[in-house]
């Protein structure tokens, strides 16, 4: 091993995932520099620095250090202390101010920057807002810098501890050393695997209750991100002891004083996390206050019938006995569902049933769970739609996120009509309820066959199930929607009927085979980059998407994605961020909600700037975001997306690969999601095999809800106005 010690005059490359480090390392003079490389996710220019390792001969860079070993000390002289304070790593101090700083201070800079930095005032240019602000700078990097170097022992990327300091502070080290495994419920990109790493290393026993306490827990957390708001005990307890690699009687312990302390709930031998059990309950109590209440200001059956004669005579539309259900359902029901699948008349129904509302001179107001969506549903209706996020005025702050509207601030509404209903989770439903008001009218539009949400619940199929809420389902499809070979396609598959495709040029539903992958690979880019776009007009960025069963494999969303960048996306402008690189221009979608920038999970956009310092600039259909680099992991390539992430949207055209190596995922609903999300074309690519294992796989993953049983239990309760949410 061999030793350097010196100044690092240059970052060449630092990957902020890995930690994987270039630098320049200035030895006594300043040509006297050496090339090291190495993982040293806490460096920056100007610091002094000692470094152990060994030379090797890179055929392209030549002669530098593979270091093994470093450790950042402090500069003991004045071009030390000149080149780190005018390195950029301060804000408001570069190469001129720095000179100053040392011109007044000398060696005593650092020592004065740590224990009297008000002294800055000295300074000839400097005031006290400038005094201020380097402080403030000067106690980050400090604190910064020593969480990453405690940090790096456990493999910690410069991302992950950045993440860390931001929601702790100064006492992060403190915190990770009292409890690491308060990083799972804090810090995104922290799950229960590396947590129990760090612990094991910081010697926390196998068998201690924190230990076990957070795998509990973390249990409940994936079983949520799978989409229960629940789990059998038996179920939960037999998990984590899989996972924990520990006896029975240890995780059963645990288990108890978790459930005592609150931060685990056993209902019955069915076990909650707290808020997913206060949602259930709360959704219950609600649902039944409001079926106890009569709708106000509603006529009579009579003059309803004269309505909606007049309405089809003077519109020239006539509807079938299904349709005339829902729409009378829908006026006098405190709660109604209308249910169906494309083509059959939904939004014929929500037209009239607008129309009505308006005749009534009732407030009405609309919503759906994506921005897509909510235009969608406002073009329709021709009332202005917004996300349920929106319509709730979500408050960003420094501990989450609040909603302005709740039960204290209920929104203004006589009706409220919410469409694509199966995308709406436990924890939305509770918050939305709990912003209207006991009297306000609530229609519910959805197609239960489609994908449930992303989200823990099965909302929409609890609400059916349940048998307590008026519920019109429409099946017939109208001549018009007949014609369509989308429409058709998506009820075929519904009832488990195989479609057979003509491949006609007057359809808009087709089918081409390719048996291997590769070439299925092959023919999907050249319908993106070429075919689609050259015959039909169609924009390959926003006009086509490409929707696959998974993320892994030859036509998983990861391989998609690389090939249609390079084929869509010529910029040079780019970087990396863990698995992906981005470029200017590149389509992405954000995968979680962030309510600080006003993002949503599933929100679409595309790359407009790119800082290689500071930010990168996405431009969504309402506005442009700001990311820092250390949160770029809310987004990804977004070119080819998995069929869940697309609920709720629609595109021009879709295009569909089907294989039988996405076996797994080869499901009924899933199948006539992907496909109905198309409105003028859809494509599959693939194998009429995987196309059939689809159609005859009805059984969709089961999903642990208590929503359904509870109404059920509480239908003949009569609710008091205390028990209710509002």
């Amino acid at each position: 091993m061999d030793t350097l010690k010196g100044i690092i005059a240059d970052v060449s490359f630092q990957n902020e995932d890995t930690g994987f480090t270039v630098i320049q390392l200035q030895v006594q003079s300043p040509k006297n520099r050496f090339t090291c490389v190495g993982i040293m996710p806490a460096v920056s220019p100007g610091e002094s620095v000692t470094v152990e390792g060994q030379w090797e001969t890179h055929k392209k860079f030549g002669k530098q250090l593979n270091v093994k070993k470093y450790e950042i000390y402090r500069p003991t002289t004045l071009e030390g202390i000149s080149m780190l304070l005018s390195s950029g790593l301060i804000s408001n101090i570069g190469p001129v101010r720095s000179k100053a700083i040392i011109d007044c201070f000398g060696l005593s800079t650092l020592t004065i920057l740590d224990n009297e930095p008000q002294r800055l005032i000295e300074v000839p240019g400097i005031g006290k807002k400038t005094v201020r602000t380097i402080k403030g700078a000067w106690e980050k990097q400090k604190y910064l810098r020593s969480l990453m170097l405690f940090l790096q022992p456990y493999n910690i990327s410069v991302n992950l501890a950045v993440k860390i300091f931001k929601k702790y502070g100064n006492d992060a080290q403190q915190k990770i050393k009292d409890n690491p495994y308060c990083l799972i419920s804090h810090i995104h990109g922290v799950g229960f695997i590396k947590a129990d790493q760090i612990a094991q290393k910081m010697g926390f026993s196998f068998d201690s209750y924190k230990r076990i306490r957070a795998g509990l827990v973390y249990v409940m957390q994936e079983a949520a991100n799978e989409g229960n708001s629940c789990l059998p005990q038996e179920k939960l307890l037999a998990k984590a002891c899989e996972i924990l690699g520990v006896e029975e009687k240890f995780v059963t312990y645990s288990f108890d004083h978790a459930i005592k302390t609150g931060i685990l709930i056993n209902d019955n031998g069915v076990v909650y996390l707290p808020s997913y059990h206060k949602a259930e309950t709360d959704i219950t109590l609600n649902i039944h206050n409001r079926l106890q209440n009569p709708v106000q200001k509603r006529p009579d059956f009579s003059t309803l019938n004269e309505w909606i004669e007049e309405y089809q005579k003077k519109s020239g539309w006539r509807g079938d006995s299904r349709q005339l259900d829902a729409i009378k359902n829908a006026i006098v029901n405190p709660v109604f569902l209308l249910t169906g699948g494309p083509g059959t008349g939904k939004t014929t129904v929500l037209q009239v049933i607008v129309s009505l509302f308006t005749r009534l001179d009732l407030k009405i107001v609309l919503a759906a769970p994506t921005g897509r969506a909510a235009q969608r549903m406002g073009n329709i209706a021709g009332i202005e739609a917004r996300t349920i996020h929106r319509l709730l005025d979500y408050v960003p702050g420094e501990k989450g996120f609040k909603f302005k509207h709740n039960q204290n601030n209920p929104i203004d509404a006589d009706v409220v009509i919410v469409d694509e209903m199966s995308m709406v989770d436990l924890l939305i439903m509770y918050n939305f309820l709990c912003a209207i008001k006991k009297t306000t009218s609530l229609i519910f539009v959805g197609d239960n066959n489609q994908l449930p949400s992303v989200g823990a619940g099965n909302v929409l199929a609890d609400l059916i199930s349940s048998n307590l809420i008026s519920h019109v389902h429409l099946t017939r499809i109208f001549r018009q929607a007949a014609a369509s070979r989308i429409v058709t396609s998506a009820h075929e598959i519904i009832r488990g009927i195989l479609p057979r495709f003509t491949n006609e040029k007057t359809d808009n539903c087709f089918f081409l085979k390719e048996s291997q992958p590769q070439s299925c690979l092959e023919t999907i880019v050249d319908l993106v980059s070429h075919r689609l776009p050259a015959r039909y007009g169609f924009d390959p960025v926003s006009g086509i998407q490409v929707l696959s069963p998974m993320h892994r494999g030859v036509l998983g969303t990861d391989n998609l994605n690389t090939h249609l960048q390079k084929a869509l996306n010529s910029n040079n402008t780019g970087f990396s961020r863990g698995q992906y690189n981005y470029f200017k221009g590149d389509k992405v979608m954000q995968i979680r909600n962030n309510y600080n920038i006003g993002v949503f999970n599933g929100d679409s956009g595309i790359i407009r700037d790119i800082d290689n310092d500071k930010t990168v600039t996405v431009q969504f259909s309402e506005h442009n975001v700001e990311y820092e680099f250390s949160d770029l992991d809310q987004i990804i390539p977004a070119y080819c997306i998995s069929i869940h992430k697309s609920q709720g949207s629609e595109f021009d055209a879709v295009i569909i690969p089907l294989v039988t190596q996405h076996y797994l995922m080869l499901q009924r609903n899933l199948l006539y999601t992907a496909l109905t999300r198309a409105k003028k074309l859809c494509v599959f690519v693939g194998t009429y095999k995987a196309l059939s294992i689809a159609v005859n796989n009805n059984k969709a993953l089961k999903r642990y809800s208590g929503l359904a049983e509870r109404l059920q239990k509480q239908s003949k309760i009569i609710m008091t106005e205390g028990k209710c949410c509002h």
